[in-house]
């Protein structure tokens, strides 16, 4: 969904990056919660959505998805509940080692905001892991866009545990993080 930015939009807009093409990444008001993840583009916002930027990560199933899956999970372990000036410089540094830096970009800094908005909501129990199910399925089990956005829905947060420790990344030593 697109639309011109008003003054509240402006009022209510957080930054997360500001990308190299000129655009930016913000949080503001979505339809549930004020994590809602836009891209800004002059006078126009754009919410985006999982399967917009798990689309884009479909273009490197082949030869660059493992180089990619080790670049976000070096985002990954930086994601806390607040955007990291440091971690988006690097998102921006690493991107360049790509055929499409500002696409790269692009989806590593929306994966980072998404995580970041994770951590911050009070009733996601696996927080920044969900996305990380996510990214793990499009990239290495090279499951269609379409079907790894809405994989969870309908799934209560055990059963998505499960997933996640079925993949290797959610441990116990996770679990007593997570619960301290």
């Amino acid at each position: 969904m697109s639309f011109t930015i008003n003054a509240n939009f402006l009022a209510n807009a957080r930054p997360v990056a500001h990308l190299r093409d000129g655009s930016k990444v913000v949080f503001s008001q979505g339809k549930f919660d004020a994590w809602c993840i836009y891209h800004v583009q002059g006078s126009v916002a754009h919410a985006i959505r999982d399967v917009e930027i798990f689309q884009l990560m479909g273009k490197y199933t082949d030869q660059k998805r493992f180089m990619l899956y080790k670049d976000f999970l070096t985002i990954f372990e930086q994601v806390i509940n607040v955007i990291n000036d440091d971690v988006v410089a690097k998102i921006t540094a690493t991107s360049i080692g790509y055929p499409e830096p500002g696409e790269v970009e692009f989806i590593l800094i929306f994966l980072y905001a998404g995580m970041v908005a994770e951590e911050n909501k009070d009733k996601a129990i696996l927080k920044k892991y969900i996305k990380r199910l996510g990214v793990h399925q499009v990239l290495i089990e090279r499951m269609p866009a379409a079907i790894a956005t809405h994989y969870s829905r309908g799934k209560n947060w055990r059963e998505l545990k499960l997933e996640c420790k079925a993949r290797g990344f959610y441990t116990y030593h996770t679990q007593t993080q997570l619960s301290a």
